[in-house]
């Protein structure tokens, strides 16, 4: 394998990058790359930079270089990852306060409902500007994308270049870490059929072992609830985020089918949970405050700095996919995993166009998704409306058509419980609280 240029956009993010580069130096098929941390925070990226070089005994057969110029950047790129968030946690507190004045209580306000919508708005001039741009400097370039809305994000890239892309998140993997808590069994003796959108995707068919994974799960559930199941009665259990897990738990035992692991992005997808009180607290769901978010931020450059000292060490090999993907690309490997790809048909019951989450494949250097066939009806119905709502806002953007974009909103199915004049109203202050990044044929 040749030298490899890998552009990270976000290269000052310390809630991506110490995972993503301590995947990367951990990849010997890799050595030799040039890793380009491209932010506008390049104090943030330095100190990323002397932490991974630290952690990873300064290894010469890596070069991180930090720029806050996109054409040095890009030029000659062969990879680029995206974790970036426009506008940072103070444009992200008007997604979430705007919709609390109008009743809505988002949980996470970064994928659906009119915290995700707002956040499309703010991203997608930045995200099609850098795309075009990627693909007139570096034509052959491969854009993996972790910013949310992740799927609409990703189709912005899908809709202005021709570029290999994939959106990528972690989301199906909370299923292998619940299933191997009440199992007892690695990810290796899990087989999953699934089918979706990103944060609202349908594990359909589990094996465990060649056994019927879900018919093994319902019995359980007869003695226990999921939460339960999962904790076994310990108040320490790796990776638990928190979550009550009351919703997963409802979806399952409705539908026979099992759903992201983390009740606070479901929730989100659904009409009637976000603006209701008492039923969010009988969920027991978490709100994820700006104030919380600023202290994970805090916690991460803490550990970074501790990386720079030699306190602390790389992180273990993360369950990650992004360097997977790209060693599988460079090395002319076949690899499959969880990718969002625009549906030309592995769900052939969603809508055409919009950015779905199947399983996906790299095969002779092209990201291709793996066929998944049609949703059962009545999970199709719960999650067609969002890839509707994503593509419309999409060409509403791209055609700078305010009147598709509160269309677009109005069917979001957070937006439902509302009447029409309260949308309205909701929509104009979140235009407000965005203007600054409008493209120009919204201005």
């Amino acid at each position: 394998m040749s030298f490899l240029k890998i552009v990270m956009v976000g290269g000052g993010s310390y809630n991506w990058l110490p995972t993503l580069l301590g995947d990367l130096v951990q990849t010997p098929e890799l050595k030799g790359s040039e890793i380009w941390l491209l932010d506008p925070l390049t104090d943030n990226a330095r100190e990323l930079k002397a932490a991974i070089e630290k952690a990873d005994g300064n290894d010469p057969d890596f070069k991180f270089i930090v720029t806050a110029d996109e054409d040095e950047a890009f030029r000659g790129a062969d990879f680029v990852v995206i974790t970036i968030s426009t506008g940072g946690l103070e444009a992200m507190r008007q997604d979430i306060a705007i919709p609390e004045k109008y009743g809505i209580l988002q949980t996470v306000s970064d994928s659906t409902g009119p915290g995700g919508w707002a956040r499309n708005i703010r991203n997608y001039k930045i995200f099609r500007d850098m795309a075009q741009k990627i693909e007139r400097l570096s034509p052959n370039a491969v854009i993996l994308n972790y910013s949310n809305p992740m799927a609409g994000l990703t189709g912005v890239i899908a809709r202005h270049t021709r570029l290999r892309h994939v959106g990528l998140c972690h989301g199906l993997f909370s299923v292998y870490w619940a299933m191997g808590r009440i199992f007892g069994v690695p990810e290796e003796d899990i087989r999953v059929r699934f089918a979706g959108v990103n944060h609202f995707f349908w594990v359909t068919e589990m094996s465990l072992k060649g056994q019927d994974g879900l018919a093994l799960l319902e019995e359980k559930l007869k003695a226990a609830s999921m939460d339960e199941l999962i904790t076994n009665g310990s108040d320490i259990v790796p990776d638990h985020k928190g979550e009550s897990h009351l919703l997963a738990e409802a979806f399952f035992r409705k539908y026979h089918a099992l759903t992201y692991f983390e009740d606070r992005h479901t929730s989100e997808y659904m009409p009637g949970i976000l603006n209701d009180p008492a039923k969010m607290e009988e969920l027991k769901l978490i709100r994820t405050s700006i104030e919380t978010r600023y202290e994970k931020v805090k916690k991460n450059r803490a550990y970074t700095l501790k990386m720079a000292s030699g306190e602390k060490g790389l992180f273990k090999r993360s369950r990650e996919t992004a360097i997977d993907i790209i060693t599988a690309i460079a090395c002319s490997r076949n690899f499959a995993d969880v990718m969002n790809l625009v549906n030309v048909g592995q769900i052939s019951n969603l809508p055409m166009g919009a950015v779905v989450e199947t399983m996906g494949c790299v095969r002779d250097g092209f990201l291709e998704p793996i066929a998944y066939g049609a949703l059962p009806e009545e999970l199709a119905k719960l999650t067609a409306p969002h890839c509707t709502v994503q593509k419309m806002t999409i060409d509403a953007l791209a055609e700078g058509n305010r009147g598709m974009l509160l269309e677009a909103l109005l069917l979001d199915p957070a937006s439902s419980s509302l009447p029409k004049d309260r949308v309205c109203a909701m929509a104009e202050e979140l235009y407000e609280a965005n203007r600054p990044w409008f493209p120009e044929n919204l201005k």
